[in-house]
């Protein structure tokens, strides 16, 4: 990682961690840990490339859009990642596989944390199952439970007013093809 992204990387997990016991296993989740660049406008995989399956996606700058990537009902829009978000894409019970993409609406910075990895790295520092159960997890289901409820609200005017107050400062900011898939769902 370039000094930037390393900068980045201690911003989000350093205060999440006990720095007198948890150094080591801070540097495990680093060696674990890619950071990938978007450029405004640029998709993060080819078409149809699941690169995205059994990781942890945290977006640590910018702005990006999460989405599947389906032949039968083109980009599914399903994610909002600003930074500080969180989306885990994981198969559970063998469903089908998610071919999750993501699309930069600003340039971003991306880290990603494959979730087998991380659960490997359990073993020697638990800290870590800690982190993964009391933040990680934690934050995608709150942002998942947000977007949900968004999706649920009866009327246009209770989805902005909702879209605003879960995101700040984003609606002036996303194109209105997004504006349209997220606060106003169509």
């Amino acid at each position: 990682m370039e000094k930037i992204e390393m900068k980045l990387f201690l911003k989000m997990f350093l205060p999440l961690i006990d720095r007198n016991k948890g150094l080591a296993a801070l540097r495990c989740l680093f060696r674990h840990t890619i950071a990938l660049h978007i450029r405004k406008g640029e998709t993060l995989f080819p078409k149809n490339i699941s690169g995205t399956t059994g990781q942890i996606i945290m977006v640590c700058r910018g702005l990006v859009n999460g989405f599947l990537q389906d032949n039968e009902c083109g980009q599914i829009n399903i994610w909002l990642g600003k930074e500080g978000s969180i989306y885990i894409c994981k198969v559970q019970n063998n469903l089908r596989q998610e071919n999750l993409n993501l699309e930069a609406v600003e340039d971003a910075i991306v880290f990603l944390i494959d979730y087998e990895d991380l659960e490997d790295c359990y073993q020697s520092y638990p800290e870590l199952a800690e982190l993964f159960y009391s933040h990680l997890l934690p934050c995608a289901m709150n942002d998942a439970s947000e977007r949900n409820i968004i999706f649920r609200l009866p009327d246009v005017a209770s989805r902005i007013m909702r879209f605003q107050k879960v995101y700040p400062g984003l609606y002036e900011r996303l194109p209105k093809n997004l504006l349209l898939s997220y606060a106003l769902c169509r």
